[in-house]
Order: C-alpha cells, then structure tokens, then sequence
C-alpha cells in the first residue's frame, strides 16, 4: 500500500480523497444510466454523460501522470 502511495506521491487523505470523488461520479453516473435504461424518456445529467464522465476521467488521468513524470524528475 505504501509503495502505491509512494509511487503516485500522494498522502493516504489525498489518496482517499481522490479515490472515492471518481468512484461516487462513477457510481452517480452509474445509476441514472440504469434508471435511463428502464425508462428512456428519463434524461441523464450532462454532468454524468458518457461524454462528460470520459472527459472526467482523461483529466484525472493526465493530472495523475504528470505528477508521476514531476516526481520521478525530481529524482
């Protein structure tokens, strides 16, 4: 675990913090996509679109790998 943390240079909070904003967005965006899919004419939130959610998760992608590419040039 503390490999992971080391790795990624985040505190355990950080860490938390991070993971389970993407997981409650995923989860969110999880459900009106179920409720979608029974009724149709319920429209998802553009916040929880499928475009919306991959914009999301690139943008937390890149962050976590320029930090990486920072640490590892601090080295």
């Amino acid at each position: 675990m503390l490999k992971h943390l080391k790795e990624n240079n985040q505190t355990y909070l950080k860490h938390f913090k991070f993971a389970w904003v993407v997981a409650f967005n995923m989860l969110f965006s999880v459900c009106f996509f179920l409720v979608h899919g029974v009724f149709p004419f319920f429209p998802i939130p553009t916040w929880f679109n499928l475009e919306n959610m991959t914009r999301k998760m690139r943008k937390w992608d890149a962050r976590a790998k320029v930090k990486k590419i920072t640490r590892n040039q601090k080295r």
